[in-house]
């Protein structure tokens, strides 16, 4: 029985099993791609498209990617996160073919953790594997949930939704193992902040906008000020953003819990031009947001007497300084970039609950990382070179406390302290790179090595206990790309990346056990982990060759070993209610391909300028191998997903119109050697296809309008990411609770000056 079935089918009408919704030609033509091991990239409109591109027209797709570079990235600028009715860090990502935002409704992990966004998934690789950064500072590692039974490292006590995306010029999007000059094991999430430039162009001194909007999923509401000032040599920006909601109702027969939430982002940016060689840059971003929950049904995770209340509260704390420096004929560099920056964040979530008809119960949990650092890239370009390195130098401290009241005293029975052992993190690491361009039979042949070289000093606290101690870790990451331009229309890529990932001090310090001297459990990390580590294979083509054209296809293979999750060692003679171990448990691989085509109508049919097509497609497998040789699936592998967008984009800019259709194949979690699961059975996620609408109109030079309706049919469906692998005794309540919203409208108006 599926997801779509029995009392999860709200409307008769959008049967979810009826023949006409099942994406079957999308499974059809993605198996058929998956035979080749081809892929591609999900486009959008950039400021930055080269003239190859440049008579394509503005439509209402969705990243655009770097044209001749060896490398799956992909970016959505100002505009398309505008016209997309992006809100949220899930919705930045919605129509990207092998990107997801898992999401949970009722918490991560346990009764006890808050709801949201924890990461993204990327090719099927997720939370602490990718990364997250804005502006070059990485974002807060997510928390294991190492409260028991603990339901694997893929379950989060404390996510990564630190941002506020009215804050962002763009989000670049790295499908797979990173470039050398960033760590990682599967791709990495860029947002990069508004800056006074994006304003004051032409002979502009002084420009800024308003913005309200709407958004109904969550009765949410924006508004939000940008303004900027300055001349050649001192520009600087103000930018403002409130929201405030409510819950996400699901389509569904099970209401969401009753929520309301409001947050605050203030970003502040000066660049200072000392000289034709010197740049200084000054950086202060602030989020904040705080979300309570009533009505948690306390029965959905154990046995308790009452419902419970939940406040979440997380911030983010930015500063940064950065120097330009652009010397006269220097050996060493053409440009030199350094940056120093100082980050603080935090997530505490409270929830309150009566746990006996006598006892109250407060379980509060409190999260907080620092980070502060050094990095400083290079550049230098020679006749048939261009040669990049650098290096960085950082400090994470984590802390946390956890305290479990009962009746406003603390329990003697639940050891009171934190679920992660203060702890600090020293990062030293050096990369380099160089590009070396050849002509071979008329074309440009482009060979670049690199090499990544790093030490991580994990220093807890306290080391009384056996499994958790310091530990340094070294690691070398060599990778090399081979890309020939066949034709001037024709660029192709051959790549090969080492990527590594150091256990997270969570995985190495997380604990959780009853009070010591009386121990019936613990939960713990192991700080005698390896380290992961992936082989990365791709291959790519990026063809132009038909004026109006652009298509796109790639294939990736990677290979990875050492997966860390828990495992569980049974009951012993110190822990007879359990025994569980942060451990390397398996080696997994996974390959897939994307494709991406773009088609400028006006190309090929008469009086249709302004119109246009573009498709965008995925698919990817995965297997994985335990230490005892047992074979299973990667559950954090995605169904196939597709995209096909017609738009019109009115020839002098005024209004445009985008109709997005998106299909997304079934797929049913099974037993996966590679995290830690009970003997359990999980519910099928069916397969489903959406519509959605876009449209903006300029109403004059000073105001622009954005609307979008999604999911235009009120089609009931799910996201496998967020309930594929949902377990527990109300199972079934949770997974329809967390059912996608029906048909609701995003819309926003913009003044600018």
């Amino acid at each position: 029985m599926t997801i779509n079935q029995r009392q999860f089918k709200l409307h008769p009408v959008l049967n979810l099993n009826a023949p006409i919704l099942k994406p079957c030609y999308l499974s059809l033509c993605l198996s058929t791609l998956m035979l080749t091991g081809v892929s591609a990239w999900s486009h959008a409109e950039d400021t930055q498209v080269t003239t190859a591109y440049a008579s394509l027209p503005t439509i209402t797709v969705y990243a655009e990617h770097e044209n001749e570079s060896p490398v799956s990235r992909t970016s959505i600028n100002r505009e398309n996160l505008d016209k997309t009715g992006v809100t949220d860090m899930a919705s930045i990502v919605k129509y990207l073919p092998l990107v997801n935002a898992p999401f949970s409704v009722a918490g991560s992990g346990t009764f006890f953790d808050g709801t949201g966004t924890s990461s993204y998934n990327i090719r099927g690789i997720d939370a602490n594997r990718i990364g997250l950064d804005v502006d070059g500072v990485d974002l807060a590692e997510a928390t294991v949930s190492t409260y028991i039974p603990p339901r694997s490292m893929g379950q989060r006590g404390a996510g990564r939704d630190y941002i506020e995306p009215e804050m962002f010029r763009s989000v670049d999007i790295v499908s797979g193992t990173t470039d050398v000059s960033t760590d990682g094991i599967g791709g990495r999430v860029s947002f990069k902040n508004k800056s006074p430039e994006d304003y004051l162009t032409g002979d502009k001194t002084l420009a800024g906008t308003f913005k309200a909007g709407y958004s109904s999923a969550d009765k949410a509401w924006l508004s939000s000020v940008t303004g900027a000032i300055g001349n050649e040599n001192l520009k600087a920006l103000v930018a403002y953003a409130h929201r405030d909601g409510h819950e996400t109702k699901p389509n569904s027969k099970t209401s969401a819990f009753p929520a309301d939430w409001t947050s605050d982002a203030v970003l502040t940016r000066i660049l200072w031009k000392l000289s034709d060689q010197h740049q200084l840059n000054f950086t202060a971003d602030y989020y904040k947001k705080k979300s309570d929950t009533d009505g948690i049904a306390s029965n959905l995770f154990t046995n308790y007497k009452s419902d419970a209340k939940q406040q979440q509260n997380v911030d983010r704390t930015q500063f940064t300084i950065d120097h330009i420096y652009r010397p006269n004929d220097f050996i060493l560099f053409d440009k030199l970039n350094s940056k120093i920056w100082y980050q603080q964040s935090n997530n505490d979530t409270d929830t309150s609950f009566m746990n006996s008809a006598t006892v109250a119960r407060d379980f509060s949990t409190t999260y907080q990382e620092k980070n502060v650092g050094l990095k400083v890239d290079a550049s230098k370009e020679l006749k048939n070179q261009k040669i990049k390195y650098g290096l960085s130098i950082d400090q994470k401290d984590y802390s946390s406390t956890k305290l479990d009241l009962r009746n406003g005293v603390p329990s003697t029975v639940v050891y009171q302290g934190g679920y992660l052992l203060d702890s600090a993190l020293k990062r030293y690491s050096v990369y380099m790179s160089d590009d070396i361009r050849f002509n071979l039979f008329e074309r440009e042949l482009t060979l670049t090595p690199s090499v990544r070289v790093e030490r991580q000093e994990f220093r807890p606290d306290i080391t009384s206990y056996s499994d958790v101690q310091a530990r340094d870790f070294n690691y070398v990451s060599p990778s090399f790309s081979a890309s020939y331009q066949f034709t001037p229309d024709n660029y192709s890529y051959l790549k090969y990346t080492r990527g590594t990932r150091i256990p997270s001090p969570t995985e190495m310090g997380g604990i959780y056990q009853t009070m010591p001297g009386n121990p019936s459990y613990i939960v713990i990390g192991n700080s005698n982990l390896n380290k992961e580590t992936s082989d990365a294979f791709e291959i790519g083509l990026r063809n132009t060759s038909i004026d109006g054209i652009k298509f796109d296809v790639t294939g990736f293979y990677s290979k990875y070993n050492d997966f860390i999750d828990y495992r569980n060692y049974g009951m012993t003679p110190q822990y007879p209610f359990g025994y569980y171990r942060a451990e390397n448990l398996a080696n997994a691989q996974i390959w897939g391909g994307e494709l991406s085509t773009r088609i400028d109508l006006g190309q090929f049919i008469p009086n249709s300028d302004g119109f246009s097509i573009a498709l965008v497609a995925g698919k990817t497998k995965g297997s994985a191998k335990n230490q005892k040789n047992v074979k299973s699936g990667v559950n954090s592998v995605q169904p196939e997903k597709g995209s096909l967008t017609f738009a019109y984009d009115d020839p002098n800019k005024v209004f445009g119109l985008g109709l997005t259709a998106t299909a997304v194949g079934s797929k049913t979690a099974s037993q996966d050697v590679s995290t830690y699961q009970d003997n359990i059975k999980y519910q099928p996620v069916a397969g489903y296809a959406v519509l959605d609408l876009s449209a903006y109109w300029n109403v004059s030079k000073f105001a622009k309008l954005n609307v979008t309706l999604n999911n235009m049919f009120d089609k009931t469906y799910w996201d496998y990411a967020a309930v594929g692998t949902i377990t527990g005794t109300n199972q079934a309540s949770l997974i329809d609770r967390a059912a996608e919203p029906g048909r609701n409208i995003v819309a926003s108006i913009e003044f600018k000056y």
